[in-house]
């Protein structure tokens, strides 16, 4: 088994950006979520509530910056920001200060959800704690739902898709790490424990529950399938009381390190 794909978001709820290698720190691959969209109110807003953000498309810039992309026009976005006033910003249940940006970047954004937006991004500093119910002491996310990683694996999208009309991409899913071999079985990845894989162990707490955006067309937002992959994922038996489930929650044990496509995985059970 092997690191097939690995993927960071820079922005929650905006597109993804494809690795060949990636820096694992307590709070997630590094430059995950550290971006955020909020809006006048400091709340954050995802493509939960906006379907139209999946049509900003981002991509890395040789100085390690984002370009954003859509047909309101284009903008530049830094790798990281420290400038101006911190202000308190909510996601979810946490409320944690973040810089407030006012650029080209956040008037793109607030141009294609037609509303006044901006963009926070998370200081250095900030500590966001995971849910105790899973975590260790020191164990942090970034602005990502609730974990510092997703995991994901394609012999469970194959058996997904084999039950769809219409297949769906592991874009869907949102995943950091992507997991490929012939030796994986469909949805195994519920019995580990955790994943050694390259300089990294990562502990796996729990599956994934999965949201509306897994409904969405990545690139546009569209439900043109309407529930048909949630409906699939429930008759595989993929389900809790809180929702179906795709994919694994990590969170980085020491030490922390470099992965890479590629890398040979090793699951603990």
């Amino acid at each position: 088994m092997h690191i097939s794909a690995l993927c960071i978001y820079p922005v929650k709820s905006l597109g993804a950006v494809s690795l060949r290698e990636a820096r694992v720190q307590p709070r997630g691959l590094e430059g995950d979520r550290r971006w955020m969209i909020v809006d006048t109110a400091g709340r954050f807003i995802t493509r939960r509530e906006a379907p139209v953000l999946a049509g900003i498309a981002i991509s890395l810039m040789p100085d390690g910056g984002y370009r954003l992309r859509s047909d309101k026009g284009e903008a530049h976005l830094p790798q990281s920001f420290a400038e101006g006033k911190l202000q308190p910003v909510t996601v979810w249940g946490d409320t944690i200060p973040a810089w407030m940006v006012e650029n080209d970047a956040s008037r793109l954004i607030s141009a294609v959800a037609g509303r006044d937006l901006r963009l926070a991004y998370m200081p250095d500093d900030v500590h966001r704690a995971v849910s105790p119910a899973y975590a260790r002491s020191g164990d942090q996310v970034s602005f990502a739902d609730g974990f510092p990683v997703l995991v994901a694996s394609e012999a469970s999208l194959a058996a997904l898709n084999a039950t769809l009309a219409l297949p769906v991409e592991m874009a869907r899913f949102r995943a950091n790490i992507m997991l490929a071999g012939d030796e994986l079985e469909p949805w195994a990845e519920a019995g580990w424990s955790g994943l050694d894989c390259g300089e990294v162990r990562l502990r796996l707490p729990k599956p994934c529950v999965r949201c509306i955006v897994i409904t969405q067309q990545p690139e546009t937002g569209e439900r043109h399938e309407g529930n048909a992959v949630p409906m699939a994922l429930r008759r595989l038996g993929q389900i809790r009381p809180e929702g179906v489930l795709f994919g694994m929650n990590a969170i980085a044990a020491s030490p922390c390190g470099r992965i890479a496509l590629g890398d040979h995985v090793v699951p603990c059970v």
